[in-house]
């Protein structure tokens, strides 16, 4: 028994220095790691490959569409300017005193269609703008706008981390979005709450910069947007998530065409098709279907990496589901109903610090996990819940984002290791609060 299981941790190791330390690429490695895992285990060759090609074809069949669609929706915001104006919107809401809190919830809601990176980038002339503005450091509103960008982006579907995850452990998506909404809000609270409280006085020499950068009687960025309604841009934003999440609730309760029509639009697919078209009434009428073709190739593009990473580890988890080595594994842990809680975040916890990869930290986690979800002491749903709260611990150096902010700010790794690492592992563990509270109530 043990020998299968040295063989799985040992492969998974392998995994984890392949894509940290030795720089392969993580769909290469973990399609390589299926392989060598099946093998060793005894599927044989061409079954190995069988269950591979099965695994991989299995996770992308729906998850796919979806994550391409998300990216069109974000190339919209960033081609009409409709993210400033959500940002320029939240911002009057709630007040410049309470800046890292409109931040957090602008990077909330923009990230849900779009890629951190990008929408950072996005709007990185909103937090340099409003830090001059306000008299607070660039980290003060940059990590805040952070806070909320990741927790979206790793708990929040329709973003390809998330769906990853429900489609590996099979969880019912409208279950999963209402506790992974809650879980996201006590992480975000947990992110800017250190901001709040450890970054006021965080100044770098970039700083200084803007002070020459920016004018005092200069307007903010905002306020140069491009005319629009920003109803219209949050709108592709928050129609999928109101039917996803409320469509397997109405549902049951209704009969005939309206429940009919109600549960056809709360599929994931649909629901982010109804975004996407409500998306293409921001486009300008002039050149329209040309714009539009050229943003939903620019999405293509930009979502085939995320689609292959999460295929490969799809089929990473039917090989380790196919061994049987599950079983095994349960045999160990089942008489120890903590190891069995905390192992979600302890193994996406690992997987975020070695990769630097959120994503990979999910798809990999979930592959890993899947196969054993039943045996778990909570539901489905509260260990996707768990898995998200564990991909925030911790980001540092082979993390895309920490050299985001580096390179945008040009902030000292050193001060990005005092403020965004520690960031990181403040808001998992505030999300793990939030998981606690949900139990504690029965959910």
């Amino acid at each position: 028994m043990f020998a299968n299981i040295i063989i799985l941790i040992l492969v998974l190791l392998a995994l984890i220095f392949s894509i940290s330390k030795w720089r392969i690429h993580p769909f290469i490695a973990l399609i390589l790691s299926a392989i060598v895992l099946g093998t060793t285990l005894g599927l044989g060759g061409e079954s190995t490959i069988s269950v591979v090609l099965q695994g991989f074809s299995e996770t992308l069949k729906w998850i796919a569409v979806i994550i391409i669609l998300g990216a069109f929706i974000g190339e919209v915001l960033r081609e009409t300017g409709g993210a400033f104006r959500i940002s320029n919107r939240i911002v009057k809401w709630v007040g410049e005193k309470k800046l890292p809190w409109a931040m957090g919830f602008t990077g909330y809601i923009v990230s849900i269609p779009v890629f951190v990176d990008v929408a950072y980038i996005l709007l990185q002339p909103v937090v340099e703008s409003l830090s001059f503005k306000s008299k607070r450091p660039v980290l003060y509103l940059g990590l805040s706008l952070a806070a909320g960008l990741t927790v979206a982006h790793t708990l929040i579907p329709p973003t390809p981390g998330p769906l990853a995850v429900a489609s590996l452990l099979g969880v019912e998506m409208g279950r999963m979005l209402i506790i992974n909404l809650i879980v996201a809000t006590f992480a975000m609270i947990g992110g800017i709450l250190w901001v709040i409280f450890f970054l006021k006085n965080s100044w770098i020499d970039y700083d200084k910069k803007l002070q020459d950068i920016y004018k005092e009687e200069q307007t903010t960025t905002h306020n140069e947007l491009p005319k629009g309604n920003w109803l219209l841009d949050i709108m592709p934003i928050i129609v999928p998530i109101v039917l996803i999440s409320t469509g397997s609730f109405v549902t049951d309760n209704l009969s005939g065409w309206v429940g009919d029509a109600l549960g056809f639009m709360s599929i994931p697919l649909i629901a982010v098709y109804i975004g996407a078209f409500i998306a293409v009434f921001q486009i300008a009428k002039k050149d329209k279907k040309n714009k539009v073709n050229r943003l939903v190739e620019q999405a293509i593009t930009k979502s085939a990496l995320v689609i292959m990473i999460t295929g490969a580890g799809g089929a990473l988890g039917f090989v380790i589901k196919a061994s049987g080595i599950q079983n095994e594994i349960v045999q160990i842990f089942s008489d120890f109903p903590f190891l069995g809680a905390m192992l979600p975040f302890v193994v996406a916890a690992i997987l975020t610090t070695a990769t630097g990869s959120i994503t990979v930290s999910l798809v990999g986690t979930a592959s890993m996990l899947g196969p054993i979800i039943d045996n778990f002491p909570m539901s489905p749903e509260i260990v996707a819940a768990i898995i998200g709260c564990g991909a925030f611990c911790v980001f540092h150096v082979n993390s895309s984002f920490f050299w985001l902010l580096n390179r945008l700010h040009e902030v000292p790794p050193k001060v990005l290791y005092k403020t965004f690492t520690a960031q990181s592992l403040i808001m998992g563990l505030s999300g793990l609060i939030g998981v606690l509270i949900l139990v504690l109530f029965g959910v």
